[in-house]
């Protein structure tokens, strides 16, 4: 199931993964993450001397829980990025990753039927420069949850196949 938000919503801004989470069930615990292509903005009040939740423009890989518990406590703003979820079984080598999924300047997402950029993962968040949050999910209950909350979210494929018929 693909899902794109955009535009005016319950959202205050793209991408508030503490929403997102919300609007899924809190299913981001229920995987591992592999987080790529990020860029983010610390919002908020934290202390000079104090650590930033994301270090350096690598991939990163964080628990379901770790995620969880860094959103929580950080006020972020995603910008871009790309978070792919694996189940808990699945582990990979950072430095060797055979597919990097990314966000920006990804014509793959405006297909007519986009799919999710890791062949392991089963659920991927695309943050899109601050306008849009795209969701891709293998569980369709993760989807429709995350329709239900956010009922401006429309449905990625149909969404690319009116946009190129109008034009």
């Amino acid at each position: 199931m693909e899902t794109l938000l955009e535009g005016r919503c319950e959202m205050p801004y793209f991408t508030d993964l503490r929403l997102v989470f919300r609007a899924i069930g809190d299913r981001q615990r229920d995987f591992n993450w592999l987080i790529t292509d990020l860029e983010y903005g610390w919002l908020g009040v934290h202390e000079d001397d104090e650590q930033p939740p994301f270090i350096g423009s690598e991939p990163h890989w964080r628990t379901g829980e770790e995620l969880t518990r860094l959103v929580a406590e950080h006020d972020m703003q995603f910008v871009w990025a790309v978070l792919s979820g694996f189940p808990p079984d699945v582990s990979l080598d950072l430095c060797r990753l055979a597919v990097v999924p990314y966000a920006d300047g990804n014509a793959g997402f405006w297909v007519d039927e986009p799919r999710i950029q890791h062949p392991l993962a089963e659920v991927e968040i695309v943050c899109w420069d601050s306008t849009s949050t795209l969701l891709l999910c293998r569980d369709r209950s993760i989807g429709e949850s995350f329709r239900q909350y956010f009922p401006m979210a429309v449905d990625l494929a149909e969404y690319n196949k009116a946009r190129r018929t109008s034009r």
